[in-house]
């Protein structure tokens, strides 16, 4: 039960890794693309003048908020319950298949979005480079940690285990 519970407090200690690295990254360049969007008049209004001290607030508090979600899932994962390690798999398993789709069409996504490439400019560059670089992470981490909850045979085990029998009903026990 010990390696379990060390495979599992390494798959908590990369998930915050994997998730600190995605928020700042997001919110940097989300902060950077307003900000380079805001100098279009049509835009700073579509916008409401959101800022980058804006975006980049908003995206502290959103990833505040969700990490401390993700910790206390977490902490259900390594007290291992079977919940914990279902939602786990169905985030992981949406994420692996998003961040392939992503990835297969990011070469279309320019030609489909054309107006928008020509009003950000050199953000739509930054854009790219950070949607490779964060769904490329997607792919490791959530493909190593679907392999760790779904077909690590002792980690199975060991959530197969926490699934108790159902209680006998007050007919059944006469």
């Amino acid at each position: 039960m010990d390696t379990v519970h060390a495979l599992l407090r390494r798959l908590r200690n990369w998930f915050l890794v994997w998730f600190v690295a995605e928020a700042v990254i997001g919110t940097a360049a989300a902060a950077y693309v307003f900000d380079d969007m805001g100098r279009h008049s049509l835009l700073r209004y579509v916008t409401g003048g959101v800022n980058a001290a804006g975006t980049i607030l908003a995206g502290v508090v959103v990833s505040l908020i969700l990490l401390l979600l993700a910790l206390a899932m977490l902490e259900a994962l390594l007290d291992l319950r079977p919940w914990a390690r279902m939602v786990m798999l169905v985030v992981g398993w949406i994420t692996v298949a998003s961040a392939a789709l992503n990835l297969l069409t990011l070469t279309g996504t320019s030609a489909l979005l054309e107006p928008l490439v020509i009003l950000t400019g050199d953000g739509w560059l930054t854009l790219v480079t950070v949607s490779v670089l964060t769904k490329a992470a997607d792919l490791a981490f959530w493909s190593w940690a679907i392999y760790v909850l779904q077909m690590n045979a002792a980690v199975r085990e060991a959530f197969a285990c926490r699934i108790a029998p159902p209680e006998p009903t007050r007919s059944a026990k006469r």
